[in-house]
């Protein structure tokens, strides 16, 4: 079959490689080339270096608008395939030929940019692939394929992000074999806006499990953060000691936010007696480190707002 593919960071170059394997590309979608770094140097996306060393053609464009409608008609292809390109295909293009799109979440749970992360938010409330087939609305065209995956809270929001890729290939390739049954989007519809670092910020006053939700759901971005004398600590790993009120067991009540050196491990008081170990932590200007040698730069008793 004849496909352009449509999208543009690393995972998305990752499944047009695949894609490509069992299919004719004939052209591939991306955004322009963005600065990136301190040096602002301008770098072309994943998926156009992925594209350029297939040897595919390729239409940089930050926006399809119908102008294009004429290069996207001379590319004679059966069907266009979506995987995070990053902006919304207008209503005048959908209508030359179909358009299917890769979404992170079961819809019509988590429409909008980022499914994976607010699935990981809410503990693992409607995760896994959704393929549809795009119309005019966001995230809310016909059902092509579907599956539920389970999180595991060990992984960050990057690295799931490889293997709900991989899997979300998969049921494309699968549909491309079969004949095509469509079925329409039913139950409650919910959002996954875009998360601010407003909204990344920790408050330890919430439950262990849910403080590990958002830190493993917020890695690589924006990054879940606290404030510690005063500088921003970002927390990029973390794991719940489970719901057991420590306060109770240990007959001490500790302010949420403390932070303790305990059996080998940094642990930090947070919502109903919980504790949460830090794993991975980045102090403000250096590198990331294991929160244990981070700790040990820290007094043994520390509080984090």
């Amino acid at each position: 079959m004849k496909l352009i593919f449509v999208g543009t960071p690393p995972n998305a170059a990752i499944a047009l490689e695949r894609l490509s394997k069992a299919h004719e590309i004939v052209l591939v979608v991306t955004r322009s080339d963005a600065e990136v770094g301190r040096k602002r140097e301008l770098t072309a996306s994943a998926v156009a270096t992925k594209a350029n060393e297939l040897g595919l053609r390729v239409l940089k464009s930050n926006r399809l608008t119908d102008e294009h409608e004429q290069e996207i008609r001379a590319a004679g292809a059966d069907l266009a395939i979506v995987v995070a390109y990053g902006a919304l295909i207008p209503v005048g293009l959908l209508e030359v030929l179909p358009w299917w799109n890769l979404h992170f979440s079961l819809l019509p749970q988590w429409r909008g940019a980022t499914p994976l992360q607010h699935s990981m938010l809410s503990g693992g409330v409607g995760s896994g692939v959704s393929l549809f087939r795009l119309d005019k609305g966001m995230d809310t065209g016909p059902l092509i394929a579907q599956r539920s995956v389970e999180i595991n809270f060990e992984k960050t929001c990057g690295e799931l992000l490889e293997e709900f890729t991989a899997l979300g290939v998969d049921l494309i390739l699968e549909s491309l074999k079969s004949p095509l049954v469509e079925s329409i989007q039913t139950g409650e519809a919910t959002l996954a806006p875009k998360i601010s670092r407003t909204d990344s910020r920790l408050d330890w006053w919430r439950t262990a499990n849910e403080l590990m939700w958002q830190i493993m759901a917020l890695n690589p971005e924006p990054g879940a953060w606290c404030e510690h004398e005063d500088s921003p600590l970002k927390i990029l790993r973390a794991r719940s000691l489970g719901s057991t009120d420590w306060n109770a067991l240990g007959g001490v009540t500790l302010q949420p936010g403390t932070l303790e050196v305990k059996d080998g491990r940094v642990q930090v008081a947070c919502g109903e007696g919980s504790r949460l170990e830090l794993v991975e932590v980045q102090p403000a200007g250096k590198k990331p480190m294991s929160a244990m040698d981070w700790a040990r730069g820290a007094a043994m008793v520390v509080s984090l707002d």
